[in-house]
């Protein structure tokens, strides 16, 4: 599903452009929730680590609920993601409506999001990027 990924992001940060991210969901995406809880996905660590490696910022954009921000911040951490940012899910709004305020957010503090890496269509709704991938969700069981 990230075929073609690292590539794209090392045109695109030679292309420039002003804070250029990568918006990364986090369970099933960035970390594992089902068979190694807490554990990276390595896919999706590679491409955070090299985007990284290439000026690009690495933020987060989760359905947990912003009481979790920092124990999530800290798990992200641990599994060695690079963190420059994380906005989390308010209770009583949709998981759609979340994501899309969080993606909005970002474009509105000065990020360009080059790329958004998620595993469920909420991830998606909405844009405020450049380019998506999306990662097979196996029933909530990717790992």
């Amino acid at each position: 599903a990230l075929s073609g990924a690292r590539p794209y992001v090392a045109d695109r940060a030679a292309r420039g452009g002003r804070k250029l991210a990568l918006n990364l969901d986090i369970d099933n995406t960035s970390l594992q929730t089902y068979y190694d809880p807490g554990k990276a996905i390595p896919a999706t660590l590679r491409l955070a680590r090299y985007a990284k490696s290439k000026g690009v910022y690495i933020l987060f954009n989760t359905g947990r609920n912003v009481r979790m921000r920092e124990r999530t911040i800290r798990q992200l951490r641990r599994a060695g993601f690079p963190v420059d940012g994380l906005c989390a899910h308010y209770r009583g709004e949709s998981l759609a409506h979340s994501k899309q305020r969080c993606r909005r957010s970002f474009v509105n503090n000065g990020f360009t999001l080059i790329a958004n890496v998620g595993n469920r269509s909420t991830d998606f709704v909405g844009g405020n990027y450049e380019r998506a991938y999306r990662l097979p969700n196996y029933g909530n069981r990717l790992g």
